[in-house]
């Protein structure tokens, strides 16, 4: 069974139905229009219909890449690119990890030596005045602590350099917009958390809000929306409050002070 086929039998309101997937995006697909919905986003829908059906759609992927002049050399060398990065990170934080046990080695090898050296001039000087036995060994600890201090100082600084990456890392993962796929014609206002600006839509079609942090009002829940990797699907007719901050998602349940 091809695509047009495919279609043909079966009705966007039953494949929603059972995939879960919103009635824009099959709309987009079923009418082949490639230019309107994302790559990455088309692709798992069509494996899910697949599954779902038991249907092969194969042709239909051909026809995305013909139009949005997609090759599998480019999807190959896109992967490749992307576990690149990851693996840039984790070589960073094994040198740094390797330097922490590197700077301990070295202490503890200084410890080591400095013990058996303190013993051997105590041994060699056994005959002499007490006041030099207590010049030398209070001269032993003087070292000793400087050394300690010294090797504190770096452990420190490598911890702070570790912790600086994976924070700089988790920064660059926070999303910078929120879109918005409306199911059908939806009310909804929106708070913008940085700036306290608000925006107010009545709308059937597609909205994106820029900036990472929102709290948004929705007359009913449905609607699909995009959020960094999440998407969010509430389905339901009553008033949906969502807060997304930081690149997470938390219901809210009654009026709250974002309403103002």
């Amino acid at each position: 069974m091809n695509a047009k086929d495919f279609f043909e039998q079966y009705s966007i309101e039953v494949i929603n139905k059972r995939t879960r997937i919103s009635p824009i995006s099959l709309r987009f697909i079923k009418n082949k229009e490639f230019e309107k919905i994302p790559r990455v986003k088309f692709l798992g829908f069509v494996r899910i219909i697949e599954k779902e059906f038991d249907v092969d759609l194969s042709e239909l992927i051909e026809e995305y890449n013909q139009a949005t002049n997609h090759t599998p050399t480019q999807t190959s060398d896109k992967k490749e690119t992307e576990l690149k990065e990851p693996k840039k990170h984790n070589t960073l934080l094994l040198f740094i990890l390797a330097l922490i046990l590197f700077s301990l080695g070295a202490y503890l090898l200084y410890k080591t030596y400095n013990s058996k050296s303190g013993s051997d001039t105590i041994n060699k000087t056994a005959y002499m005045p007490n006041n030099e036995e207590n010049l030398s060994s209070e001269n032993n600890i003087t070292t000793q602590k400087t050394q300690e201090n010294n090797i504190s100082k770096q452990a420190a600084k490598a911890e702070k350099t570790t912790k600086t990456q994976i924070q700089h890392s988790q920064q660059t993962a926070i999303p910078k917009t929120v879109k918005i796929f409306p199911n059908e014609k939806v009310w909804f206002k929106a708070v913008n958390l940085d700036n306290n600006k608000t925006v107010e839509y009545l709308t059937s079609n597609p909205k994106t809000l820029i900036g990472p942090n929102w709290y948004i009002k929705f007359g009913h829940g449905n609607i699909t929306i995009d959020y960094g990797d999440k998407t969010i699907t509430p389905q339901t007719k009553k008033i949906v409050r969502l807060l997304l901050k930081n690149g997470k998602v938390e219901y809210l349940k009654y009026p709250n002070r974002y309403e103002k």
